[in-house]
């Protein structure tokens, strides 16, 4: 079985992401709501964070899978 275009690659994340290590709980605002989540992979300029599920994000949720893709510069740590 072939394995086409599959590389393994280690991310460096940029100056910013230095501080945003996996499982650091965070804050940010989308679509002008603030949500809640944990990062769950560090990127070079963003982080996967999975959302803290509330009564008010569940349309997001839904739409995101329970994850979204923020830039660090739009994060802050809890």
């Amino acid at each position: 079985m072939a394995t086409f275009g599959k590389f393994e690659t280690t991310i460096v994340p940029s100056q910013e992401g230095s501080t945003f290590e996996v499982a650091t709980p965070v804050t940010f605002t989308i679509h002008g709501i603030q949500q809640t989540g944990t990062i769950t992979k560090q990127l070079k300029n963003s982080a996967v964070v999975e959302l803290n599920e509330t009564a008010d994000n569940q349309k997001l949720i839904t739409q995101s899978n329970g994850v979204l893709i923020i830039n660090y510069k739009q994060l802050t740590k809890i």
